[in-house]
């Protein structure tokens, strides 16, 4: 098994996952052997792949959610277009544009990384991702989050109101985890139950929680 895959299912086993974690990958190029023609929204992707097992390649001409394409930067729109999104009838995440556009400026922007982006099962990844994804719910959530931060914790900010694609570039810019608790938009299209949500991981962070599950307390570590 390769070491991904290893590691993937010393997660699963140890938090008891019900899915595989995921992984995401910018690159210049579609990955071999990955579906480049499907068709998908980022959001809905996340549970196409952990059910289908299988990877998907995003690029200008398959991502069929323009604010996907700004949030993982392969399209980058005017921020005056995304408030206008979140404050038109299919949201209404904000009472106004003003009221949007302040909000979206504190919030870290998209850059472009590549010009596709790769999402699939991360024990399929023969090289190494940007971010690992890990569908959990609240106590698993907690457990994850303990052991990142066995060596050392630091804090980091959540931003709320968030879609899944721009939980993508709110984990890169922060180089630390990020909860995406699935947006009650996400969840009316999405297979999502009611107590899940999504950690993204910077991969170090990802290989940093395998490592301590032998001697943490939110591991396999003996406490009394």
């Amino acid at each position: 098994m390769p070491k991904f895959g290893r590691e993937a299912k010393k997660i699963v086993q140890t938090l008891g996952l019900k899915w595989k974690p995921i992984a995401g990958k910018f690159s210049n190029r579609p990955s071999e052997g990955a579906d480049a023609d499907r068709k998908l929204r980022i959001c809905e992707a996340f549970d196409f792949v952990r059910r289908k097992n299988v990877i998907v390649t995003f690029s200008r001409k398959n991502c069929t959610c323009s604010g996907g394409l700004h949030f993982i930067g392969l399209k980058l729109l005017p921020m005056e277009a995304i408030a206008s999104v979140l404050t038109g009838k299919g949201h209404r995440v904000y009472e106004s544009l003003d009221v949007a556009l302040a909000s979206l400026q504190k919030q870290p922007q998209p850059v472009n990384r590549g010009g596709y982006f790769v999402l699939g099962p991360l024990e399929k990844f023969e090289v190494e991702p940007d971010l690992v994804f890990l569908f959990v719910n609240p106590a698993q959530a907690d457990r994850i989050l303990g052991l990142v931060s066995f060596t050392g914790a630091d804090p980091f900010m959540y931003y709320p109101a968030v879609s899944l694609c721009s939980t993508i570039t709110n984990a890169l810019a922060k180089g630390k985890p990020e909860i995406n608790f699935i947006s009650a938009f996400e969840r009316r299209n999405g297979k999502w139950s009611p107590n899940e949500l999504i950690v993204a991981l910077p991969f170090k962070d990802f290989e940093a929680a395998a490592k301590s599950i032998p001697y943490s307390g939110f591991g396999q570590a003996i406490t009394p």
